[in-house]
């Protein structure tokens, strides 16, 4: 019977290995809690989709904003042109009477009054055969310029200054042109940096 024993003996040695060498191995924690893996990984995901979708919503904000910027500087733009526009075309309206009169100690206190605002650079009294008969700036005294037997208001654009050039008309002809240089600020520029 020793015999028959044995060999439980050894059966039980045997299922005793096999059991420490079938024990289970730790499982990783991700493996243990499964459903914290899927709330995280849902998680990470849906943090880079909000991410990505602000850097988007940004963007296309920030452009939004340039495009609004450049219509504004163009409409202010334009409504400066006009304003500058009128004001030299009142103001030949206010010399017209005193030019005819050969007054020109008044046309001189009418513009440096004008001079006053800021905006303007020069202004210049042009006969009908181009020659600059009275300007703020000594400079131009006689200097013969572009600006003979204009028939109507005329606008040039330069780098730093509007030139704006009314006609001023006599009884019958142009009796010559008031030449307006207006300063051109370039202050919506600087507020965007």
């Amino acid at each position: 019977m020793e015999e028959n024993v044995r060999p439980q003996n050894n059966e039980n040695v045997e299922n005793q290995d096999k059991n420490v060498n079938e024990q289970p191995k730790k499982k990783s924690w991700f493996k243990r809690n499964v459903g914290a893996t899927i709330i995280m990984s849902l998680m990470l995901i849906v943090i880079i989709y909000l991410g990505i979708n602000l850097m988007l919503k940004q963007k296309h904000h920030r452009e939004e904003l340039e495009n609004q910027r450049a219509q504004y500087t163009s409409q202010i733009d334009s409504l400066k042109k006009e304003n500058y526009t009128w004001l030299t075309k009142v103001f030949s309206w206010s010399i017209r009477s005193e030019w005819m009169r050969n007054n020109l100690e008044q046309v001189l206190w009418y513009s440096e009054d004008l001079l006053k605002f800021g905006d303007i650079n020069n202004i210049k009294l042009v006969d009908p055969s181009g020659r600059v008969i009275f300007s703020t700036n000594m400079k131009d005294q006689n200097v013969i310029t572009e600006w003979s037997n204009i028939q109507k208001i005329e606008i040039q654009e330069k780098s730093d200054k509007l030139v704006v050039a009314s006609p001023i008309m006599g009884t019958d002809m142009p009796m010559g042109a008031v030449v307006i240089e207006y300063k051109i600020n370039k202050q919506i520029n600087d507020t965007e940096n």
